[in-house]
């Protein structure tokens, strides 16, 4: 009898982890692989990766797999549809809460096998989908300029946030106004910009604030 220690993984590298995503990539023979399919066949656990690198689609990402990740339209539809609801709550939705009027589908096509299979996959996949997003600043275009009192400020952002970069800020911020701590939702979720986009404030994620209509409209362009 030969005895064999099994492989130490506690001190695995971060190189480590990607090489055996890679190899479990060659041995289904895809392009790409799901956590599942992963955690069937790789040496880690899928979460142990998604820990290191911040979600399984960076890890994905590190091991050069970025160009195969390609959601078809379905998938993008759906994913759409959570942050438009998640956008109309002001908090994440629940599995009862998706159907008409407020979703556009329903809950049960979210837990067919052939998309996640279940609705906290789905979650976790949509959270994955929208924390893939980063701040974008383009040095050679600048969306408008804006005088405030003689200074004269370029922005390298748009003034309105993205949907992905709200449902970001509202992952962080909650359904609650920062000012006040009141609970907002539908039209009385605003996003306000913490440095003002009238003195050279970008629309980017740590400069963006979750605040109530009331508290937004008064706070004009100050600092707060």
């Amino acid at each position: 009898m030969k005895f064999v220690l099994k492989p130490d993984n506690r001190n695995a590298s971060d190189q480590d982890l990607i090489d055996d995503i890679k190899k479990v990539v060659k041995e289904f023979n895809k392009e790409t692989i799901t956590r599942d399919e992963y955690d069937e066949k790789g040496r880690f656990n899928s979460a142990t990766i998604r820990k290191r690198f911040g979600g399984w689609l960076n890890a994905l990402q590190k091991a050069g797999l970025s160009k195969t990740i390609n959601y078809n339209t379905e998938i993008n539809d759906l994913f759409k549809n959570i942050e438009e609801v998640w956008l109309k709550l002001g908090r994440q939705p629940f599995y009862d809460e998706m159907k008409p009027p407020l979703s556009k589908y329903n809950g049960s096509i979210y837990r067919q096998k052939n998309r996640f299979g279940t609705w906290r996959k789905a979650l976790e996949a949509f959270v994955e989908y929208i924390n893939s997003y980063e701040d974008k600043i383009d040095d050679t275009i600048a969306e408008e300029k804006v005088e405030e009192k003689g200074k004269i400020y370029k922005h390298k952002t748009k003034r309105t946030p993205s949907e992905r970069l709200k449902v970001q800020v509202l992952m962080r911020d909650g359904n609650k106004c920062k000012l006040c701590g009141i609970t907002v939702t539908g039209d009385n979720i605003h996003f306000d910009h913490i440095k003002p986009w009238s003195k050279g404030g970008e629309t980017v994620f740590k400069n963006l604030q979750v605040l109530c209509s009331k508290h937004n409209l008064a706070k004009g362009n100050l600092d707060y």
